[in-house]
């Protein structure tokens, strides 16, 4: 018979209970406990101890260790990175099957990363149990086994990166079912077989790495896969046959393969193409010179191959092309003059190029070894492996020279020219010596080399000194992270992912923009009302900024002389004070370098019944020129064009985390250029936005007095994000003409207008183009800012861009406008210009 329980116990345990949830209003009380038990699972790493220090977890200040998000008391987003400098190994009893069913009781969880933490043991079925999330990140652990594939389940997962784990099998299959993937990473593993034909179900994957494993075989077809940007293979076994691409491809990387045709001749249509490495394989026939003047290439290596062809000095080439590599192949005649300037890193040994400086074979080895792969091509295939071996080999003599002469280049021009930076100089470097040494005496050998002959050059000491430490710790550590095979005993050597996790899940809903806000505003809090009162003097009518329909704007100076905006509303239907928590939270993440950030509410309540009269929400102020006075106004200075596609990005930026950065997203956010505001540095921030408070006023409102306005209210809710790039379209057509819009009925016409244009002449082009900067613009930056106008204002809204093309089409019209500048200032400065030699 069970022993009574005394009723003095109960009372402790429900007071216990009472406290709890005092303490952690914003979180369940089973959630809390589910933390305390991961906390327990991990052997209480330094990275949780927050976690024993507080029970209001929803309040914990982001660390680079531990991020917490909270949303309607769920805990929605987990982030949790292991501190390498203090490792601490999990206890000997752990299991990762205790591990997800604890973590599956989070059920609102929509972010999970759980990041060098030292990890171990197979990735349970039961990760299906998350049944909301959207982001999974389990990145440089030690989990083996095979992918299970009842992650298929995740109807909702938008990012899945699996990088630098002891994962084996093959891909499942089931994962083409996956339909709302955006990255799929699961590089630097143990997968083995072929890629999936069902990999080509993603349409919307923007990202896919699957380098560093075990792969062979053809590749599927990529045509579906429209969305497609980035695609990493390096280091399998796949081939033979080049594989089909979308036409966004942004960077491809087919490195250490086993590819052995040609390359098709439509690859000069992927304009949106900036970094090609097809280095190391059995690539045959004609190397396209088209490859050199790619419209945003500025890294290309396809060395080591076999491809034949003469270069001529008349090639011309894109102007940011940083880096060329190709060495190692059957290729003839000159050197392209563009390949020249010291600029750049350019590698062309073992060719059979003339009056060169880099080792080059006679001209008839070319013409042999070309006749002798056309006519026995099965032999090649026969002895691929003999004759990749000799490629290595081949590769690593005389790389000492090549590297120092190039290095050496480098070394000058970042002396000579400040603007040049030393990262990219010394990734270059890593680059070369990793990928063409595998001997570690020789890597130890050549770095030493370097250092001795940088001080050749570099009279400054200090810069000597920062140069040598960089080279030796960046050489040898890449070296070593290369040949490294990890054990669970072993202490984890990556603090995270070389993926650039941060940038790429920016594609996914729901990341947490805590982590990256950068806004070096103070932390999100609660005024008293008192403090209000006392900014803008009671609330006085000289601090009044404008009122409408949605209440009033007031200006303030805090005690401490800050300056904010702090806009009232009137709440109809009275509620306590926690009603509203809800929409707080989501405002209190509305912090961002292209918003006019939120700082803090406070409410008014009645008196009698504790309820809420008003809500106070107190905001960033920013001096109130509007983006339109510094376009279309007739007083005042004006943009110039590089600033107005500068202060456009801004805009699109700030969409883009009103979308992507805070869950839920916020759409439909009736953009006007009117609300766009501009600091002292021409710094943009949107100051209107669809805030989840105003929601309902907003509905009570019409809004047809904003050109921006498409068809009516029910119709923008259900294209949110496409309403958004409407409102882009206008602002861009705006910026353009430099002329006020100010009735919807016009934009049609002007859209057409910018349409027609762009087929036509120049000079056609440029008379609709405002005077003040049509003279300033090169033809090409303005042609790119028309077309993504005209698309954006497209009738349909599925025929409207994302935010993210737009976001790449701006970036590569303020690229070339950069570009077209530079050569102007040149040809102005210096109306004789040398070329010179390497």
């Amino acid at each position: 018979m069970a022993k009574p329980f005394p009723h003095s116990q109960h009372l402790l345990l429900f007071i216990f209970f009472l406290s709890t949830i005092h303490l952690s209003q914003q979180l369940q009380f089973s959630q809390s406990q589910t933390l305390y038990k991961l906390q327990e699972i991990l052997g209480y790493p330094s990275s949780l101890k927050t976690l024993s220090s507080t029970t209001d977890f929803c309040n914990i200040e982001p660390t680079p260790y531990l991020t917490l998000v909270c949303y309607e008391e769920n805990v929605t987003q987990l982030h949790v990175v292991g501190n390498t400098n203090e490792f601490t190994s999990l206890p000997q009893n752990f299991n990762s099957y205790t591990l997800f069913s604890t973590l599956s009781t989070l059920s609102s969880l929509k972010v999970l990363s759980l990041v060098s933490l030292g990890l171990w043991g197979p990735l349970p079925e039961t990760i299906a149990q998350l049944s909301s999330l959207e982001i999974l990140n389990i990145s440089s652990n030690y989990f083996s086994g095979e992918i299970p594939s009842q992650l298929s389940h995740l109807n909702n997962l938008q990012s899945l990166v699996l990088d630098d784990n002891h994962f084996n099998g093959q891909i499942p299959n089931i994962l083409g079912s996956l339909h709302g993937l955006v990255v799929l990473s699961m590089k630097k593993n143990f997968i083995s077989g072929s890629l999936p034909n069902s990999v080509n179900d993603l349409v919307t994957l923007r990202v896919l790495d699957l380098s560093n494993n075990q792969l062979f075989g053809e590749l599927p077809h990529f045509h579906k896969l429209v969305n497609l940007q980035v695609l990493h293979l390096e280091n399998n076994t796949l081939g033979s046959d080049f594989p089909s691409l979308p036409r966004k491809i942004v960077s491809l990387v087919l490195r250490n393969n086993s590819f052995r045709l040609g390359i098709p001749s439509n690859i000069s249509s992927l304009y949106q193409l900036q970094k090609l490495d097809l280095s190391l394989n059995g690539f045959v026939g004609p190397f396209p010179p088209s490859l050199l003047s790619l419209p945003s290439i500025n890294y290309l290596d396809v060395s080591s191959n076999k491809f034949t062809g003469m270069l001529f000095k008349n090639f011309s080439c894109n102007e940011d092309l940083h880096f060329v590599n190709l060495s190692s192949n059957l290729l003839k005649g000159e050197l392209p003059s563009c390949l020249r300037p010291k600029t750049r890193v350019v590698l062309y040994a073992r060719n059979c190029l003339s009056n060169e400086k880099q080792d080059q074979h006679s001209y008839n080895f070319c013409s042999s070894e070309a006749l002798a792969v056309n006519i026995s091509p099965h032999r090649q295939q026969k002895h691929k492996g003999t004759i990749s071996k000799a490629v290595v080999v081949s590769s690593s003599i005389g790389v000492v020279g090549l590297l120092i002469v190039g290095v050496v280049i480098l070394v000058v021009n970042q002396v000579h020219r400040k603007n040049a930076t030393k990262e990219t100089s010394l990734s270059t470097l890593e680059h070369v010596i990793i990928s063409q040494i595998n001997n570690e005496e020789k890597v130890k050998s050549t770095a030493r080399s370097i250092v001795e002959y940088f001080s050749r050059w570099v009279p400054d000491k200090n810069v000597m000194k920062n140069l040598t430490r960089s080279i030796k710790k960046h050489i040898m550590s890449r070296f070593n992270n290369r040949r490294l095979v990890r054990a669970p005993s072993r202490s984890i050597i990556e603090h995270v992912s070389s993926l650039n996790t941060a940038k790429l899940l920016t594609d996914a809903r729901c990341i947490s923009e805590t982590m990256k806000m950068g806004t070096g505003l103070p932390a999100y809090r609660t005024f008293p009302l008192d403090q209000l009162k006392e900014a803008t003097n009671n609330f006085d009518a000289s601090s009044l900024i404008s009122e409408g329909p949605l209440g009033q704007i007031y200006k303030g100076v805090l005690s401490d002389g800050m300056h904010i905006t702090i806009r009232g509303m009137k709440i109809r239907k009275r509620h306590s004070p926690q009603a509203y928590m809800h929409h707080v939270e989501l405002i209190s993440k509305l912090r961002h370098s292209h918003l006019v950030s939120s700082l803090g509410h406070s409410f008014e309540c009645n008196q009698e019944d504790s309820s809420v009269n008003t809500i106070f929400l107190i905001f960033e102020f920013v001096q109130d020129k509007s983006l339109r006075s510094r376009v279309s106004g007739s007083n005042g200075e004006k943009l110039s064009w590089t600033q107005r596609i500068a202060a456009t990005i801004g805009v699109v930026k700030g969409i883009q985390f009103l979308h992507t950065g805070i869950v839920p997203g916020l759409y439909s956010n009736n953009l006007k250029i009117t609300d766009i505001l501009l600091d002292n540095n021409h710094n943009v921030k949107i100051s209107s936005y669809n805030l989840p408070l105003y929601a309902e006023n907003k509905r009570m409102v019409s809004n047809g007095t904003s050109p921006a306005v498409k068809g009516n209210l029910q119709a923008r809710i259900n294209d949110g994000d496409k309403n958004d790039v409407y409102d882009i379209g206008v602002i861009l057509l705006e910026i353009i003409l430099g002329r006020p819009i100010m009735f919807h009925n016009e934009v049609g016409t002007l859209k057409d207008l910018l349409h027609v244009s762009i087929k036509t002449d120049d000079i056609a082009r440029r008379s609709i183009v405002d005077p003040f900067v049509h003279k300033e613009c090169s033809d090409e930056s303005l042609m790119k800012m028309m077309e993504i106008c005209v698309r954006c204002l497209s009738s349909e809204p599925n025929e409207r861009p994302s935010v993210e093309d737009i976001l790449w089409n701006l970036q590569f019209a303020a690229q070339v406008q950069n570009s077209w500048k530079r050569e102007t200032s040149d040809h102005r400065d210096s109306p004789i210009s040398s070329s010179r030699e390497i």
